[in-house]
C-alpha cells in the first residue's frame, strides 16, 4: 500500500469537558471581560460543546463562583459563634478579593450552590449555640451582604470592573479639594469639616480589609445585642 493509499489517520477523542475545566477557564479569563467566546477560545472547544454545559453567561459565572468557593481556605467551624462568623466573613472577603469582579457578579443574584451550603452550615452552627433559625438566617444574611457590598465597592473604587466609576483617586481629590455647601442652619463648621474630611480620606486610602474589619465589628456588636441568645455567664 502506497502512502497515498493509506487510510486517513483517525483523530483521537476530544478531551472531556468538565465543569471544573470550565470554571477554571472562566477564572482565567476574569469576570470583567467574561464572554462565551473568550471561554470557548480558552478551552479550545466549539460553541455547541460549551453550550451543552453552560446555557448562558450566568451559568458560566455560577460554575466559576462555585469553584472559587470550593478552593477557598475556609476556617474550622469551632469556637464561639462570633469568632466563627468573623473568620468566615474575612475568608469570604478574601475569596472574592482573589477574583476581581466576583462580588459584583454575586451581587446580581447569581448564587452558587457553595454559598447555599455555607449558609446552611453556618446557620446550623448558630442554632447549636442558641440562635433561633430566623435569627441565624438574619445573621448570615446581614454579614454576607456586608461582605458582598464592601468587596463590590472596593472593585468599583479600584476600577476592577470596567465603567464602574471614576476610581479611588477621584474620591481622594474630591474630599481633599472640593468645597461642599451645607444647610445654613445645620452646616458643619470649618473645624468639623476638616476633621470629617481627614477621616474620610483616611478611610479611602486605608487597606480595604481594615475598613471592612471595622464595619464587621460594628455589625457583630449589633448581632450580639439584638439577635444572639443571652450569654450564660
Amino acid at each position: 500500500m502506497t502512502r497515498h493509499e493509506r487510510s486517513p489517520r483517525r483523530r483521537g477523542r476530544p478531551p472531556l469537558l468538565t465543569h471544573e475545566a470550565i470554571a477554571r477557564a472562566v477564572l482565567d479569563v476574569g469576570f470583567p471581560g467574561l464572554t462565551f467566546a473568550a471561554v470557548r477560545e480558552r478551552l479550545g472547544v466549539g460553541e455547541t460543546t460549551l453550550y451543552r454545559h453552560a446555557r448562558d453567561r450566568d451559568a458560566l459565572v455560577r460554575l466559576a463562583l462555585d469553584y472559587a468557593i470550593e478552593q477557598a481556605d475556609w476556617p474550622v467551624m469551632t469556637g464561639s459563634w462570633r469568632a466563627v462568623i468573623e473568620s468566615y466573613a474575612l475568608a469570604a472577603w478574601h475569596a472574592w478579593e482573589a477574583h476581581p469582579g466576583a462580588a459584583t457578579e454575586a451581587a446580581r443574584g447569581v448564587v452558587p450552590l457553595g454559598v447555599m451550603r455555607l449558609t446552611d452550615d453556618l446557620c446550623a452552627m448558630l442554632m447549636r449555640q442558641g440562635f433561633t433559625a430566623e435569627n441565624a438566617v438574619l445573621t448570615c444574611d446581614v454579614v454576607f451582604d456586608l461582605v458582598n457590598d464592601n468587596r463590590r465597592g472596593v472593585e468599583h473604587i479600584d476600577a476592577a470592573v470596567p465603567g464602574a466609576g471614576p476610581g479611588r483617586e477621584h474620591l481622594h481629590r474630591l474630599w481633599t479639594d472640593a468645597p461642599l455647601p451645607g444647610l445654613a442652619e445645620h452646616a458643619a463648621t470649618p473645624a468639623e469639616r476638616e476633621q470629617i474630611h481627614a477621616a474620610i480620606r483616611a478611610a479611602i486610602t486605608a487597606e480595604p480589609v481594615d475598613w471592612f474589619t471595622g464595619k464587621l465589628g460594628v455589625v457583630l456588636d449589633g448581632i450580639q445585642s439584638a439577635l444572639a441568645p443571652p450569654d450564660p455567664a
